[in-house]
């Protein structure tokens, strides 16, 4: 790629420490795409697992790549974010792909500046090989973002906001990105335009979606909602007790099915039965 130019429409960023084999699966999405008007940028830990190697022989294919250590994958965003000249940023890490090849092609249609962010849809990955869409709302509600998030594998996101209204927090480990778009939403009231397609598809074993963070990931949320958002504190608590309380109704209702069922219930008792032979019930006198 010839990075001289500087007219770029897009500029995808990569982040990538010790993921070898995800770091190439995003490369060659990345330059295998149709649609040519864009900055391929990466951003490497300072990884010791043959990521060097795999940079070596795609380094004609990427625009700029920077490999030392950083302070953590919003601290390699950001870099990723001041060496960008495109005029919106996709952020794709390694083990993330865009949908197919003609993913950016999608993009270049819709994104047509009137807009801030674009956000589409996501095609979750698991290990095992299944998958889930992950399918956005057209209208961003509060409850969506009390709860939810947008994939930045999905997303562009114009340049000139984060030098506007700053970069990301590297305070916070799973979060910051999540933080910057609603503080887009609510604070600085920017436009978010929605693209019902699939464009990327999305590591599902990624930090931000390991249930191994998952405690995390809401102890964050709640300290960013109650600091910065006071107004919808009560809100989220009231949303959240009530998730909770439908999330027992449908395990009822699966319960009661189950019990509909007397050769499912005979076997969910049966097993039942057997785990309370190790582990026993015991009452008070």
């Amino acid at each position: 790629m010839d990075s001289k130019r500087n007219n770029f429409k897009f500029s995808i960023i990569t982040i990538n420490y010790n993921n070898r084999k995800g770091l190439e699966l995003t490369i060659n999405s990345v330059v295998t795409q149709k649609y040519k008007n864009f900055q391929f940028i990466v951003i490497d830990g300072g990884s010791n697992d043959g990521s060097q190697e795999v940079l070596a022989v795609y380094q004609g294919q990427i625009d700029q790549i920077v490999s030392e250590a950083d302070q953590g994958v919003y601290d390699a965003m950001n870099k990723g974010i001041m060496l960008a000249s495109g005029e919106y940023l996709i952020f794709m890490n390694s083990g993330d792909t865009f949908y197919d090849e003609g993913t950016l092609g999608i993009y270049d249609e819709r994104v047509d500046g009137t807009g801030d962010v674009y956000y589409g849809n996501t095609l979750g990955i698991y290990d095992s090989g299944e998958y889930v869409d992950l399918i956005q709302p057209a209208e961003l509600t509060l409850s969506f973002w009390l709860f939810s998030a947008l994939n930045h594998q999905s997303t562009a996101i114009r340049r000139s906001l984060f030098f506007q209204y700053g970069f990301y927090d590297r305070s916070f480990k799973i979060t910051s990105d999540w933080q910057f778009f609603v503080n887009l939403f609510f604070q600085h009231r920017r436009s978010f335009i929605y693209i019902d397609a699939l464009l990327a598809k999305y590591d599902l074993h990624g930090i931000s979606s390991d249930s191994y963070h998952s405690a995390t990931h809401m102890i964050e949320r709640e300290v960013f909602i109650k600091k910065n958002y006071p107004q919808f504190w009560y809100e989220y608590i009231a949303l959240k007790d009530l998730k909770r309380l439908e999330n027992k109704s449908r395990r009822l209702i699966h319960f009661e099915h189950l019990q509909k069922s007397k050769i499912s219930y005979r076997l969910l008792k049966s097993f039942m039965d057997f785990l309370l032979l190790f582990n026993p019930i015991k009452v008070r006198e």
